[in-house]
């Protein structure tokens, strides 16, 4: 009898487990045009607005030096990036607000991340100055990176930006399950204005609301390479100055 409940034991945990590795998985894994290069997913936006993203996992899981990724962590209270295998993170405490590299592990509740050793670049047109202009512009851009723009794809912004909206997310909110309300959660909201930034961002028309918020295809988080540092999420509006450049992952 003892042996029958062990053996249960066993297959219980490893049905856990594969439920586990197929979550992470997520909602969008897709093969891309490089067989080692998939967008992935851990969590779906839409269980925020339903107060049901509950599940998480710990970021050294997946850790490595090529991974770059947006998302937030348990508990909803910050905003996470990652690039070139570097987790950021920024939050407010008492209307006092941190950001920096992490260096412990996280308990992960939302990312979307990807894998990708090198980057291609290609400078923005000076036609292309807002977050909605980016927006509509990025499949044909990917198009001419020969990316497969009909899936999930990773993109990589440098800019020189006169300003943008960002905003933090500050935890659970009033959890009501309302349409946008909900999503939108409780948020500290601001501007930056004259800063160089790198933004980590992914696009999908077929994931808006599980990936990106239910308005738009596009989703980035951003952090200032000019001092201080400052790491958020980019709301629907900026204004990027003249130089502006993409990067794709590569082909070669």
């Amino acid at each position: 009898m003892k042996i029958i409940f062990a053996l249960m034991i066993i297959a219980l945990a490893s049905q856990t487990l594969m439920a586990h590795e197929n979550v992470i998985q997520g909602v969008m894994k897709h093969s891309h045009y490089l067989k080692e290069l998939q967008v992935k997913s851990f969590g779906d936006l839409r269980l925020i607005r339903e107060n049901k993203l509950i599940p998480s996992f710990p970021f050294s899981k997946i850790k490595s030096d090529d991974l770059y990724g947006i998302g937030m962590p348990k508990g909803l209270d910050r905003e996470l990036l990652i690039t070139s295998g570097d987790l950021y993170e920024s939050f407010f405490d008492n209307h006092t607000y941190s950001a920096g590299i992490v260096k412990e592990d996280r308990a992960i509740a939302f990312l979307a991340y990807v894998n990708v050793k090198k980057w291609t670049t290609i400078r923005l047109s000076e036609d292309i100055t807002t977050f909605a202009q980016l927006e509509r512009a990025l499949p044909e851009l990917a198009k001419s990176a020969s990316i497969n723009s009909t899936v999930p794809f990773p993109f990589i912004l440098h800019a020189k930006i006169d300003g943008l909206k960002w905003y933090i997310v500050d935890g659970m909110g009033n959890g009501k399950p309302n349409h946008l309300s909900s999503f939108l959660r409780s948020r500290y909201i601001g501007g930056l204005n004259d800063v160089e930034i790198e933004g980590v961002g992914f696009y999908s028309d077929k994931h808006k609301g599980i990936m990106s918020a239910p308005s738009s295809s596009m989703h980035i988080h951003f952090r200032t390479i000019s001092k201080p540092l400052f790491v958020g999420h980019i709301d629907n509006e900026m204004i990027l100055v003249k130089g502006a450049t993409l990067q794709f992952p590569s082909l070669d």
